[in-house]
């Protein structure tokens, strides 16, 4: 059996359909096109051919040009796919990749998941809608449209979309009972086996949706790949001109024109007399930037020319003309989010990525193991008792969410009788706290034993265990299930960007005890965040130990002192990345330029 890769083919909708339209594949992506990733990535799988299928009419120019781009590609016109497949054996299998929503990474988690030699299962990769907030909130009313609850839906947890298919892996002989025009719209080939009764199966993508249709997002894909590039080695065919700066072969640069890194310019491309370039900037083969040009910020196309004295800022400007192009802010689409785990919004306050944190870590598991060690006489001691003054399993253990929102299951002695938690619903209204919390002053759940194991804390001396797995750390925000973190988005964002801990500021600073202040808990957990520091582990480690695990509160000014709270964030600088001083001559481009360096100086 052979595996054939089909590569779809689109056209952006911003050039003029005169035969000669510009491939989606073919655009510059960094210092290649927007096809070479996909192909050195299916070189690396197991298929036996590559096919580059334009999802729509084509020209003798345009099916020239894509064999030029990859030789060892066949094209296949949409008239002549279906020659194309009767050329195959029903059994082989088609990989058809979109080259629109860009799926790096997840091709060969597609194919390891091929079916057996009958072909019967059909699978798909499918990418969520993310959104910059994460959530959603659905408003349920009654039969008079009152109110009655408000659900906050989380995107990846509790709520579910298609955002787009982005490759689908199925055998010969499923396509031969589809329409031509349905092989190449992914979300309609899923649709419609379906509807054929052909079995199917879902894989969700491991990367956020990117959308090389929508001008957003194709410029900061090119954006993100043109830092990173440039800060690695220069490829054979480039000349690195200034740091940042890469050049390819026969291109003419005026002395007096201007280049600020990061910045590709492909071959043949000519910057004239006074021009300006400002990266991170990518310039496609055979561009030109005319005399007192200039672009900043932006991805130019191949062949397309930038008139004199045109400035062409945060812009993707692809049509050979120059007359007609489309800028981010043309689309009322978001940029692409981030996946969850990886909290885009809160890298300016969470220390993922603190030199200490390996300190910690390997502080975690060193003083875990020794208190297992130290301990183990006592934790059996306990686990007979419970099993003895009560029936039931010795641990509890519950989901909670761990950094990144990834789920783990967290340990503690049993304190409460077998079943308390289908209780609990029973219990509400007499809860006595705040927020997402549940207390009460008289819980008839507790057992006698468990009400001294909680008074102690020593119910949550297992969670050791979950220090040493990497799942929990010693000091952190309170472990809490998915339920309790609907609350504040902004809350669950800190609190999930670290390793909750076995104890805290807030075990250890809460004022009200008996109240458990909901307000109070959000403002202790964050400043946790904001401030976390090895010493201020010290402090609370110290802290837990002389008040035997928090039995009483701490002033906060002895773990975070007034003055650093007022500060913000304590030994971390944000010194933006100004452009270098540069002298302009006076009017014309000059001005231009010089307002978009002060914009991203500002």
């Amino acid at each position: 059996m052979a595996t054939m890769a089909i590569l779809v083919d689109w056209r952006p909708r911003s050039v003029q359909s005169d035969g000669t339209a510009t491939s989606l594949l073919g655009l510059p992506l960094g210092p290649s096109a927007v096809v070479e990733p996909l192909r050195r990535e299916l070189a690396a799988t197991d298929i036996h051919g590559l096919v580059l299928a334009p999802n729509g009419p084509c020209g003798p120019d345009y099916l020239r040009a894509m064999r030029d781009l990859v030789p060892t590609a066949s094209v296949v016109e949409p008239p002549a796919f279906g020659e194309f497949l009767n050329t195959l054996e029903p059994a082989d299998w088609l990989l058809f990749v979109d080259a629109r929503l860009f799926p790096r990474g997840d091709l060969q988690r597609v194919l390891l998941l091929k079916g057996d030699r009958t072909g019967a299962t059909a699978t798909h990769l499918v990418h969520l809608q993310r959104s910059d907030e994460g959530t959603r909130e659905r408003v349920l009313c009654d039969e008079h449209n009152r109110v009655r609850v408000i659900q906050r839906l989380y995107e990846g947890v509790t709520h579910f979309e298609a955002a787009g298919v982005s490759c689908s892996l199925i055998s010969v002989a499923m396509a031969q009972r589809l329409q031509r025009s349905d092989l190449f719209r992914l979300p309609l080939m899923r649709t419609r086996l379906a509807a054929c009764g052909v079995p199917s199966q879902d894989l969700t993508a491991t990367s956020p949706v990117v959308d090389l249709l929508q001008p957003g997002d194709l410029l900061a894909l090119s954006e993100s790949i043109t830092y990173a590039t440039t800060r690695s080695s220069v490829p054979a065919r480039f000349t690195e001109r200034a740091a940042g700066i890469w050049i390819g072969a026969r291109c003419r640069i005026h002395p007096s024109s201007r280049i600020y890194g990061p910045a590709i310019l492909h071959d043949d491309v000519v910057v004239d007399a006074e021009a300006v370039v400002i990266g991170p900037a990518v310039l496609g083969p055979k561009a030109r930037v005319e005399r007192q040009g200039l672009v900043s910020h932006s991805l130019i196309g191949r062949g397309v020319r930038v008139r004199a004295g045109t400035a062409v800022v945060r812009r993707v400007f692809l049509d050979s003309t120059g007359s007609v192009a489309f800028s981010e802010e043309s689309t009322a689409r978001p940029r692409p989010a981030a996946p969850l785990s990886a909290l885009p919004d809160m890298h300016d306050m969470t220390p993922l990525h603190n030199p200490g944190a390996l300190g910690k870590r390997a502080f975690d598991f060193l003083l875990a193991l020794l208190g297992l060690f130290v301990l183990s006489p006592l934790l059996l001691v306990v686990a007979a008792l419970i099993k003895l003054t009560s029936p039931g399993p010795v641990f509890f253990s519950d989901e909670r969410e761990g950094r990144g929102g990834r789920v783990f299951r967290c340990w503690k002695f049993r304190t409460m009788v077998h079943g308390a938690h289908a209780l609990q619903r029973a219990l509400y209204r007499e809860n006595l706290v705040d927020g997402p919390q549940f207390k009460l002053s008289n819980d008839p759940r507790v057992t006698r034993l468990g009400h001294w194991l909680r008074t102690t804390n020593i119910d949550e001396l297992p969670q050791l265990f979950n220090v040493l797995r990497g799942e929990m750390s010693l000091i952190g925000p309170r472990p809490s299930p998915f339920r309790e973190n609907q609350i504040c988005v902004p809350w669950r964002n800190a609190r999930l960007a670290v390793r909750p801990g076995i104890t805290g500021l807030w075990q250890l600073c809460r004022s009200d005890r008996s109240a458990g202040d909901f307000h109070q808990w959000i403002y202790l957990d964050m400043l946790y965040v904001r401030h976390w520091c090895l010493s201020l582990d010290l402090r609370v480690f110290l802290a837990t130990l002389l008040t035997l695990g928090g039995r009483w509160s701490v002033p906060l000014n002895w773990m975070i002192p007034g003055r650093a709270r007022r500060a913000g964030l304590p030994g971390r600088a944000f010194a933006a990345q100004a452009l270098p001083a540069i002298r302009y001559r006076e009017g014309g481009v000059a001005e231009r330029a010089r307002g978009v360096v002060a914009s991203a100086q500002g």
